[in-house]
């Protein structure tokens, strides 16, 4: 699962201008989160990969979102070491009513499963789906385009259905601007079914983790099939180790 995640998410690595520190910025803006990718593992990891600076986009509404997030940061210090990840909520840094209340309304909505239904229910329709892209980029895209241009990063991913549209079109005027390429990549952490909006069809990659989604985002999101890597969910590394050595004790 992780590894067909990062083959995939190296696969331009090529294009990619990676930092030679690792360096971290303080930061006490409380929607934004600094850390160095640290893992203690006996990987090996290829030599002459530069780090990197990773920026997930994410939100506190439940905890897979950033579980899934901090799982993919443990495997890129695997992979690129030294490298820094940074995990930020565009959406209430910067997004209009009712989008940056999102984490305040989650988690009146999860005390209400009715509300909640009722919510995900019409937000999930193809009218409110293009009124919501059409609002939230109008209404956020030039202030998300500076925050990750501030930032710096060598590679964006959301594990957020909410942060997906604007991204793309943000990180598209950026490689514009700066003529250099930034890719973004998706990573959806729903298993059976997910929201529409997930599916930004600018993405480089797209990672699902069942065929039920991929459907889906190739019926509503218009995402070619071959944007759309079958993955898995993200898992912490010690359970990928641990996974592996119980499969060579059983075959041993």
């Amino acid at each position: 699962m992780m590894d067909r995640i990062m083959n995939s998410l190296s696969y331009s690595r090529t294009e990619w201008s990676g930092s030679d520190d690792g360096k971290n910025t303080n930061n006490t803006d409380p929607t934004t989160e600094t850390t160095a990718a640290n893992t203690n593992t006996s990987t090996t990891s290829t030599p002459n990969k530069k780090s990197l600076r990773v920026l997930f986009l994410s939100s506190d509404t439940g905890g897979g979102h950033r579980a899934s997030a901090t799982s993919l940061a443990q495997q890129f210090e695997v992979l690129f070491p030294g490298s820094t990840y940074e995990l930020c909520d565009i959406v209430q840094l910067d997004g209009p009513p009712p989008y940056n209340m999102l984490v305040k309304s989650y988690k009146h909505l999860s005390a209400h499963p009715h509300q909640w239904k009722l919510v995900y229910s019409v937000s999930n329709t193809r009218a409110y789906e293009m009124l919501a892209d059409v609002h939230m980029k109008s209404a956020m895209e030039r202030a998300v385009r500076k925050r990750i241009m501030e930032k710096g990063p060598d590679v964006v991913v959301s594990v957020h259905p909410l942060m997906t549209n604007v991204p793309v079109l943000a990180c598209s005027n950026i490689t514009k601007e700066t003529g250099k390429h930034l890719p973004i990549f998706t990573v959806c952490t729903d298993l059976g079914s997910a929201h529409s909006m997930w599916f930004a069809n600018g993405v480089e990659k797209l990672f699902v983790a069942s065929e039920a989604i991929k459907g889906l985002a190739m019926q509503r999101g218009k995402v070619p099939e071959e944007k759309i890597v079958m993955s898995g969910l993200p898992i912490r590394y010690d359970f990928s180790v641990q996974a592996t050595n119980m499969g060579e004790g059983v075959s041993g």
